[in-house]
């Protein structure tokens, strides 16, 4: 059972009726993880309409639900690692301008046969050709470099002329070329510094400008937002913040989404249980919870970081943002040790431990099967295609089942573990040996009064002996009193 509101509205209010904590705490990680999917399915959609005046929700709909997934949700938390590259590129290869362009590597090709192009990396790049005066005259991008210019413009290139009609890069072919190129980590960023430096450089060969309008893909909408940042590194810092601050804004929305849901299960279930309607306590009861949520918010505004913290940090570290989740249980974690530690010195030790224990199996558990779920998704979805869709969604079920059941087991001795730990801490050993010492010191003073309450007891015993010896005593005498004097009273009668 949980109690409801604190708030003087609140006191005559019954109790609210919930599930068993397991039951519970299943179907709560399931709805943590359906919305957080959801939501990263709307940030990741692709755009079916684009440039529609009136966009259907249907299709936009439709675009959510297919983007739903767990890659879904890693390719939106690591979006800060494309604003980061672009940021360092600047700095480092002058990606401003071909002028200022430094360049990782360059081959060349003549006659059609390409020399030097077997040490060019397989990875995502911007590659530009310079005709033999050095003049640029054509400017790409590819997801993996050597690919595209083995199975494309030089497989291409022999294909026209076999057909008889010349490829667009025929010329510079025949007459010899120099191709250089930047390595990338992602198609976003290569896409986004080729229609940067297109709209500058306009060169002869492919001169219009790309990543103009509205896109559909959500690897081209994204480009598009760094390609319209790509002026300096100032611009594109401001673009990296503002990317940073929506990260926050659906951070706190996911939440309260979730908050909600989780307070209309919890109504749901009392009803049912209680078969009392109650709409009108059920709805400020509802709002009171939404509301605690924002107040939260305000009254501790460091918990608005967390989505600039996972923004932050899987842009610094790929390694982590590789387990989409990590961020924000690193975070929680932090905040939580963070707490405890301010209120360390005014809890006692029962508290801390059971505290303690909420946060490591909290934060432990929800690691373990955060970084889990991807792995069952794309085991669903490999081993059972037409399941496919459904993958999300089972997987998310499957993490929450295991969540609850993992965390049950492990409260039942994780706390027994940090009381062991607590007794060797020196602050708990010295108040161990305090309370001791008091135990020792009582138990002897017990002692000393049992002492004299036995003795009290045997000489009560002793008095209690003696009275009823005196008592006989005086019995005997008034019989013997009582006897003389009646046969004295009949004497006198006879005599007279």
């Amino acid at each position: 059972m949980s109690d409801i509101s604190s708030s003087p509205l609140h006191e005559a209010y019954p109790q609210l009726q919930t599930l068993d904590p397991l039951a519970n705490a299943i179907i709560d990680k399931t709805v943590d993880n359906v919305t957080r999917k959801l939501v990263a399915g709307y940030r990741n959609k692709r755009n079916s309409q684009p440039g529609a005046n009136n966009p259907k929700i249907a299709v936009t709909v439709a675009d959510t639900l297919e983007a739903t997934s767990a890659q879904s949700v890693l390719e939106v938390a690591n979006r800060g690692v494309n604003w980061k590259e672009l940021i360092v590129k600047t700095f480092s290869h002058g990606i401003s301008s071909i002028a200022s362009m430094k360049f990782d590597g360059e081959f060349t090709v003549t006659n059609g046969v390409a020399d030097g192009l077997k040490n060019v990396p397989d990875t995502p790049g911007v590659y530009v050709v310079f005709n033999k005066e050095g003049v640029a005259q054509y400017i790409g991008d590819a997801a993996k470099l050597r690919t595209r210019w083995i199975a494309g413009h030089l497989n291409e290139n022999k294909q026209a002329e076999r057909n008889g009609k010349p490829y667009k890069l025929a010329d510079e072919f025949s007459e010899g070329c120099t191709v250089k190129f930047i390595s990338v980590d992602s198609v976003e960023t290569a896409a986004a510094i080729e229609a940067h430096i297109l709209k500058t450089e306009m060169p002869p060969v492919n001169k219009k400008e790309e990543l103009k309008n509205e896109q559909g893909t959500r690897s081209n909408i994204e480009a598009k937002k760094m390609k319209d940042k790509l002026d300096s590194a100032a611009t594109l810092a401001v673009g990296a913040a503002k990317e940073a601050a929506l990260n926050v804004g659906w951070d706190v929305f996911e939440r309260l989404a979730t908050t909600m849901i989780k307070a209309l299960k919890d109504e749901m279930v009392d009803l049912f249980i209680t078969s009392k309607a109650l709409l009108r306590v059920r709805l400020t009861r509802f709002l009171d919870t939404v509301w605690g949520v924002i107040k939260q918010y305000i009254e501790a505004p460091l918990s608005i970081l967390k989505g600039i913290f996972e923004f932050v940090l899987n842009a610094l570290s790929q390694a982590i943002g590789k387990i989409y989740q990590l961020a924000k249980n690193i975070y929680e974690l932090g905040m939580s040790a963070m707490a405890l530690v301010k209120g360390a010195k005014t809890m006692t030790r029962q508290q801390m431990i059971d505290k303690a224990s909420e946060i490591i199996i909290t934060s432990g558990v929800l690691i373990f099967w955060d970084a889990l779920e991807p792995i069952i998704e794309s085991g669903i979805t490999g081993l059972f295609a037409p399941l496919a869709p459904f993958a999300p969604y089972i997987s998310s079920l499957l993490c929450a089942i295991g969540f609850g059941v993992t965390s049950h087991y492990l409260s039942s001795f994780v706390p027994q573990v940090l009381t062991l730990v607590a007794n060797t801490e020196p602050q708990f050993i010295e108040a161990g040996r305090k309370t001791h010492q008091q135990l020792l010191e009582n138990m002897e003073a017990n002692e000393s009064l049992l002492t004299e309450i036995t003795a009290y007891a045997r000489s009560s015993v002793a008095f209690i002996d003696e009275t009823r010896a005196q008592t006989q005593q005086l019995q005997s005498r008034v019989v013997k009193l009582t006897r003389f004097s009646i046969a004295d009273d009949l004497a006198k009668l006879k005599g007279q």
